[in-house]
C-alpha cells in the first residue's frame, strides 16, 4: 500500500514502564478504546498484555474485539448497553435505573460505580442514592469490583472534583467493602498523582513526546502523482484553491476519508526540511505545494513524525491532540509493528 501506520513496539512498552515507576503501588489500566485512540487496539493489546491489570473500552463492541489476544480484565467505561451483559466483562454502572435492571439478571456481574464528581456527563451525583445503590447491590449477586470519576481538567478543579469523590469512596467503604478506587488520567496523574489504586491511562501510552514518553506512531505515504500547474489554474474541487503563479503540486493518497480533515487546508507540513503547504484536500487524496523541492513520484512523506506532530495539527483546528489522533483511526493503510 502507499499509506503506512508504523508502531513503535519498544516505545509503547517504555511508556507502560514510566507510568508503572510512576505509580509503583497502583494497578494499571490501559485505555485502548476508539482502536486505541487510532494507534490500533489489537496490536497494542498484543504488547502491553504483560505490563497492565486492566484493559479500558468504551462499548461491549470493543471488549468482544480484544477479548481474545488478553487474559485480563476489561472495563467497559461507556454507558451501559442492556442488550449486551456479558460476566467475562466489567461495567461501568452510573445510576439506580441500570443497576436495578442488572439485579434483575440475577448474574454475578462485576460493576464499576462511576461518580459524577463535578463533570456533569455520566455517574452518581446524589449520595442519598449512591447508599440506596449500594443497599441495592448487598442483596444481589452483583460484585462491586470498583469505583471512579472522571476529571474535567487539569488544574485546580481537579482537588475541587476529588474532594467531592471521596465522600462516596469513604460512604462505600463504610460498608465495609473495598472496591478499586480509580480516577487519575494521564496529564492528572503526572501533575497530581493521587497515589489511588488504579490509574486509567491512554493518551501518554501512544502519542506523548515529553519528559520520558515516547511517541508511538508514524504516519507516511507516498507521493502518487506530480503535476505542474500555471497560473490561474484550479487545484482540487470547487475553487479551494487557485494557483497564483506557476507551481509543481504533489498528489498524495490520504484524504478526508482517511480522516485528513479538510480544514488542514493551509497548513504546512514539513516536508524534507521544506515548509510545505496543503493545498486542497479530496476524498482519498491532497495536494501539496512542493515547488521549493525536489520531491519526485514515489517519493515517501511523513505525516505524523517528530516534524509534523499532533500538536502542530491541533493547533491548526484549535482542538485537542486526542480528536487529531482518534481520526487518524480512519486512514487506510499497511499496519507495521518495527
Amino acid at each position: 500500500m502507499l499509506n503506512s501506520v508504523i508502531l513503535y513496539k519498544d516505545n509503547l512498552i517504555n511508556n507502560v514502564k514510566q507510568i508503572k515507576k510512576e505509580n509503583p503501588y497502583s494497578k494499571i489500566c490501559a485505555m485502548v478504546k476508539a482502536n486505541a485512540y487510532g494507534v490500533g487496539d489489537v496490536a497494542v493489546v498484543n504488547i502491553i498484555n504483560d505490563y497492565v491489570d486492566f484493559f479500558g473500552v468504551s462499548n461491549f463492541n470493543e471488549a468482544k474485539r480484544i477479548k481474545k489476544y488478553t487474559n485480563k480484565k476489561i472495563l467497559i467505561v461507556g454507558p451501559l448497553d442492556r442488550e449486551c451483559i456479558s460476566t467475562d466483562f466489567s461495567y461501568a454502572c452510573s445510576n439506580m435505573e441500570d443497576l436495578i435492571f442488572l439485579k434483575s439478571l440475577n448474574i454475578p456481574v462485576k460493576i464499576h460505580f462511576k461518580i459524577n464528581s463535578g463533570m456533569n456527563r455520566f455517574g452518581f451525583k446524589s449520595m442519598k442514592e449512591f447508599k440506596k445503590a449500594i443497599q441495592l447491590i448487598l442483596k444481589s449477586s452483583l460484585m462491586i469490583e470498583g469505583i471512579f470519576t472522571h476529571f474535567a481538567t487539569t488544574d485546580e478543579y481537579v482537588e475541587k472534583q476529588m474532594k467531592e469523590f471521596n465522600k462516596y469512596v469513604k460512604l462505600l467503604k463504610n460498608f465495609k467493602l473495598n472496591p478499586i478506587v480509580h480516577a487519575d488520567n494521564s496529564f492528572v496523574n503526572e501533575k497530581y498523582n493521587h497515589g489511588l489504586d488504579m490509574v486509567r491511562i491512554g493518551f501518554s501510552l501512544y502519542n506523548r513526546s515529553d519528559n520520558w514518553f515516547l511517541p508511538t506512531v508514524e504516519i507516511k505515504s507516498t507521493i502518487a502523482e506530480i503535476c505542474d500547474v500555471k497560473k490561474g489554474e484550479l487545484i482540487g474541487y470547487n475553487y479551494r484553491y487557485v494557483s497564483k503563479k506557476e507551481m509543481k503540486i504533489a498528489i498524495v493518497p490520504i484524504g478526508y476519508a482517511d480522516g485528513f480533515d479538510l480544514k488542514y487546508i493551509g497548513l504546512s507540513l514539513n516536508v524534507d526540511g521544506k515548509k510545505c503547504k496543503i493545498l486542497n484536500i479530496c476524498m482519498d487524496c491532497f495536494m501539496l505545494d512542493i515547488s521549493d523541492t525536489f520531491l519526485k513520484k514515489g517519493d515517501e512523506i511523513y505525516l505524523l513524525d517528530k516534524f509534523n506532530s499532533l500538536k502542530l495539527y491541533a493547533d491548526h483546528l484549535n482542538t485537542s491532540e486526542y480528536e487529531i489522533m482518534t481520526k487518524f483511526s480512519f486512514i487506510r493503510a499497511k499496519r507495521i509493528i518495527i
